[in-house]
């Protein structure tokens, strides 16, 4: 061979060893030290992560020649996006990997910031498998591909199989289904249960099939019954502090309220947007729209006073202390209401599927892809890290550490049905998750998305006039887009 025909042939293989690198054995030469660090928010499920990262992939990364140190660079949630932000706003090599909000995909992907891994998937086979055949439809589309307008979620496997369209992670945290809650005892309580039908003329749910048949709308009566003054009774208890139908993060704060609101406005058959004419107009602030926000306030009668400024901290404390018969949380927060030292209602809590609305059920989707920084120095562990952790042994074991997971074989699995009180739940609850906007512009959308919605429950605004200024204020953000 010349050396003019060598040269692309030793590229093309420089280019498969760094995305495929391949085991050294014995007598080969001395680990290089390289230290990779992960941009991660500040929370429970990244030291869960990191702490396995710790303790197994430093020893599989030996196999590839690499003393790795590994480096978790945290953020509160508050401030996790300005972070990783300005890291690639400066193209730096500070970070190598990062999880990702799914919305943030447009953003970085448009603006060279993170690695498209179709080449990846096409050296490591196994990874790629694991994605078409073993990976919930909805968390494909929503975490991994950009752009997906006018895709479908079942639509998503085929595509990736076929390299059809942009795949820019893997599944990181898939935290990707808000869980309802509700407290047992009070339903199950034979007085409750008595007055309830009698003021309301049916049961009140008993079972997990039961609540898969509760309608919105009956929560709203769930809510009203249970709502008591101090001094009323409560299953047979004279209540020492006002006691609530349910509570609900209604912050402004980055997506809160969005997340909480949109299980309902999907499920009254509303959508956010056309998708493929970036259109907003005729659509947030349609009839569907408009009877879901006003079925929302109907709901937060029955909240503690202050419901607008209610988030994260106050959801859980509130419900923790016993102060609400119901609510709404995702798979990675529900740990507390099930520890003894920090919830009075421990074992009186149960879970059930986000509720329906005419036969259509709808939750938020959450979690994170996991991405490749464009400007890390370390490319090829990176690659070695995404292989290893979509592995089915370290899926399986951070699903029955996290209590969630995008993995059908794993969601199926008793060993997982039974690990966590939600994951039940949460493996119903999964294949009705939605997610919103992944645009670059997804930050002034969801702003101004945030303020209306706030705004509205505090009482400023009415709910038509809401989803109106909401509808007129996307209508003048994505026309950007429409350029």
């Amino acid at each position: 061979m010349t050396r003019k025909k060598l040269v692309p042939v030793l590229t093309l293989f420089i280019a498969a060893l760094l995305i495929f690198p391949v085991p050294i054995f014995l007598g080969s030469p001395e680990l290089k030290k390289v230290t990779l660090t992960i941009a991660s928010p500040e929370w429970l499920p990244g030291k869960i992560i990191e702490e396995l990262s710790k303790e197994k992939f430093t020893e599989y990364a030996k196999q590839y020649g690499y003393d790795v140190e590994i480096v978790f660079d945290y953020s509160p949630w508050g401030t996790y996006y300005q972070r990783l932000s300005s890291v690639f706003a400066a193209r730096s090599s500070e970070i190598d990997l990062a999880f990702s909000d799914s919305q943030w995909i447009g953003e970085f992907s448009e603006g060279g910031h993170i690695i498209k891994l179709n080449d990846f998937l096409e050296a490591n086979p196994e990874v790629k498998k694991a994605l078409v055949e073993d990976t919930m439809e909805n968390v494909l589309l929503y975490y991994l591909v950009y752009p997906r307008a006018g895709l479908k979620p079942e639509d998503a496997p085929k595509l990736i199989e076929e390299g059809k369209v942009n795949v820019w992670g893997i599944p990181g945290t898939a935290d990707a289904a808000l869980i309802f809650h509700y407290r047992k005892d009070l339903f199950s309580h034979p007085e409750e249960r008595a007055a309830f039908k009698a003021k309301y003329g049916y049961e009140l749910p008993q079972t997990y099939e039961d609540w898969a048949k509760v309608d919105w709308v009956q929560v709203r009566d769930f809510a009203e019954f249970f709502t008591r003054k101090k001094g009323e009774k409560l299953a047979g208890e004279v209540l020492e502090d006002d006691f609530y139908g349910i509570v609900l993060n209604n912050a402004r704060d980055y997506d809160f309220i969005s997340c909480f609101f949109l299980p309902i406005f999907w499920s009254w058959g509303a959508e956010l947007w056309n998708e493929t004419t970036m259109t907003a107009e005729g659509y947030v602030n349609s009839p569907q729209a408009k009877e879901a926000a006003k079925f929302y306030m109907e709901l937060v009668k029955f909240m503690p006073p202050g419901a607008p400024s209610i988030d994260y901290d106050g959801l859980i404390t509130i419900f923790t202390q016993g102060r609400a018969a119901m609510t709404v949380l995702w798979a990675s927060m529900s740990a507390i209401f099930f520890d003894p030292k920090a919830s009075k209602v421990y074992d009186k809590v149960a879970e059930a599927l986000m509720p329906h609305h005419d036969g259509v059920r709808y939750t938020t989707l959450g979690g994170q892809p996991l991405v490749v920084s464009s400007y890390s120095r370390n490319k090829e562990v990176a690659f070695l890290y995404l292989k290893w952790y979509y592995s089915d042994t370290i899926q399986k074991e951070l699903a029955l550490k996290l209590g969630f997971t995008a993995r059908k074989s794993i969601l199926n699995s008793e060993e997982f049905l039974n690990s966590h009180p939600w994951t039940r739940a949460y493996a119903d609850n999964i294949k009705y998750a939605k997610d919103f906007w992944n645009i670059p512009l997804y930050s002034k959308l969801l702003e101004a998305q945030q303020e209306v919605l706030n705004a509205m429950v505090a009482g400023q605004i009415s709910p038509e006039e809401a989803m109106d200024l909401i509808a007129q204020r996307h209508e003048e953000i994505l026309r950007q887009a429409r350029k």
